[in-house]
């Protein structure tokens, strides 16, 4: 009787399982994605989608297209509700990088600072200028800037652990002492090769090559870093890497260098900060009633190196002068315009933060420039001071001047 029911038993349970095994070997083979979605040739390896960045964060990809004439790194707040791709064209990107014009293959492609922007999501976008018509772009989103984590995002929480109690020595048992071993003796460490630095006196770590820039950190007297690049701009500061994995610019005269420094990758330096904290408006205020007696002049321009080839950049150095008797109530923007082909479309721009002048007094401000189009043609640089006209003056006809014209040569 037991043997009938073992065997009604397991023909039932085979007819459960067989539908089951006829499906599985009916079922369709999962397909891989399709793997050209990403150009290998043009693209952004880091950071990836969302990733959590802050202070400067060196972006990695790779730009090794024939027809690259230039590229360049944008950023901008991501939108959630927008509609379509037409309506995404029309939110503004903001540079996040300056140009470059050589091949990088799996390497840095500029650093991004982050400290004057607000924590958000962001979506990065790297276009590069070919020889076509329209430039070719690889976008990243999203993208989370937190400079200023929650309080409780920081806290770390300390687990106890009980120790076990030592049990009671047992008096009568006695066990031999053992004899210590010998230690295996430690392997010599071998040399690195890689570039260094070493501070010769405690040095300051920088965000860019210049002492305009904030300090992100420090190596003392003795202590070494590894050297990751050198400025681009020709000034030989260092692009080095410290301890806590922070990397920032450190000043060639108080280092000493070690290993071979003849193939350091070109490293942009992020733009340069304005040189008083004067915040830019974002909409253009109402013109404020007359002050007593304030004229806005631009005093002296000095524009180093006066001259330079396509993808270069210069410095513009104003000097901002109140002209008249009384004092200005606030700052504001001088613009400048590059503009080839004697005004032609498609001018360069660029503003330069100024702070409140008393009366009689100068301010002497800088910004940068790196024109890319019309090449191998004159180039007019024009400024206008006072240009939101966030400054009520007594003679609003003296506020423009322009430098000596230049010829922009080829290079891009």
């Amino acid at each position: 009787m037991k043997r009938s029911q073992i065997l009604l038993y397991l023909v039932f349970t085979l007819l459960l399982l067989a539908p089951t095994a006829m499906g599985q070997e009916d079922a369709e083979a999962i397909e891989p994605k399709d793997p050209e979605m990403m150009n290998p040739e043009a693209h952004i390896s880091y950071p990836p989608p969302v990733y959590v960045v802050r202070d400067s964060v060196d972006i990695r990809g790779t730009v090794t297209l024939e027809t690259m004439r230039n590229f360049f790194i944008e950023f901008r707040p991501l939108v959630l509700d927008m509609m379509d791709e037409e309506e995404a064209e029309d939110h503004q990107w903001f540079p996040a990088t300056l140009p470059r014009i050589e091949a990088v293959e799996d390497d840095i492609l500029g650093t991004w600072n982050t400290s004057g922007t607000s924590d958000d999501l962001y979506e990065l976008r790297l276009t590069i200028n070919t020889g076509g018509d329209a430039p070719e772009y690889y976008r990243v989103s999203p993208i989370r800037v937190e400079n200023n984590p929650p309080s409780f995002a920081a806290e770390q929480q300390v687990v106890a652990v009980e120790e076990p109690a030592e049990e009671p020595a047992d008096e009568m048992a006695e066990e031999p002492a053992e004899e210590p071993e010998e230690a295996a003796p430690e392997p010599e460490p071998t040399e690195d090769p890689r570039p260094r630095v070493t501070a010769t006196v405690n040095s300051n770590v920088r965000a860019g090559d210049s002492t305009v820039y904030g300090v992100i950190g420090f190596l003392l007297d003795g202590e070494s870093a590894l050297i990751k690049g050198i400025s681009s701009r020709g000034t030989g500061w260092y692009y080095i890497e410290l301890a806590n994995g922070r990397s920032g610019f450190i000043y060639p005269g108080i280092v000493n260098t070690t290993g071979d420094l003849s193939n350091l990758p070109r490293i942009n330096p992020p733009p340069p900060p304005p040189p008083t904290p004067v915040p830019i408006p974002t909409a253009v205020p109402a013109p404020q009633q007359p002050q007593s007696n304030v004229d806005l002049v631009i005093a002296h321009v000095q524009v180093s190196p006066h001259g330079v080839k396509c993808g270069e950049t210069y410095e513009i150095q104003v000097a901002v002068r109140n002209a008249g008797s009384g004092n200005a109530p606030s700052g504001g923007i001088v613009s400048v315009r590059d503009s080839g082909q004697a005004g032609a479309a498609s001018p360069q721009t660029t503003r330069i933060a100024y702070g409140a002048l008393t009366a009689g007094s100068t301010q002497v401000v800088t910004g940068h420039i790196t024109p890319m189009v019309h090449v191998e043609t004159l180039h007019h640089i024009t400024l206008q001071v006072d240009a939101d006209n966030q400054v009520a003056e007594i003679n609003e006809g003296n506020n423009t001047s322009a430098t000596a014209p230049y010829w922009l040569s080829s290079g891009c």
